[in-house]
């Protein structure tokens, strides 16, 4: 059984990932469920709540370019990962996390970690990154209050 979490943090990919290897993650249909990609040039206040409504947004290279997907203004590489989502359940976490690590393929690692906060019994921890498409680890480092 899997219980809802709020799951949030800022996870750097080094090196930042190439736009074209992350695109089918853009798809909201996809069962990884859908990233939101953040246009270049958003200040601080813009990108805090692109993420309040998107979620899971990933955050261009400033060093890199925009406008390499067919004019869509897409970016050249991705370089951040920002995540603010009330209500997702573990599995559903995981699945987006492996699917963004697949994407990204075995030249790309996290760098940083997501926290998380739920039920049952108040827990909350953090979600330690991993590589090459395997489940990430949640590590609990607080609550139970029961």
């Amino acid at each position: 059984m899997s219980y809802p979490w709020f799951v949030e943090g800022t996870v750097e990919l080094c090196p930042p990932v190439p736009f074209a290897r992350l695109r089918e993650l853009l798809d909201q249909g996809a069962p990884r469920g859908g990233f939101q990609v953040a246009p270049h040039g958003l200040d601080e206040s813009e990108l805090t709540e692109l993420v309040d409504r998107a979620r899971w947004v990933l955050v261009p290279d400033a060093d890199a370019g925009a406008g390499t997907d067919d004019g869509q203004d897409r970016p050249q590489a991705v370089k951040y990962l920002r995540v603010k989502d009330p209500g997702i359940d573990s599995l559903a976490a995981d699945e987006r996390i492996r699917g963004l690590s697949a994407c990204m393929g075995t030249a790309h690692e996290f760098r940083g970690r997501l926290r998380y906060w739920g039920d049952p019994g108040g827990e909350d921890g953090e979600i330690v990154l991993a590589g090459d498409g395997r489940a990430p680890y949640w590590r609990q480092i607080g609550g139970r209050y029961w």
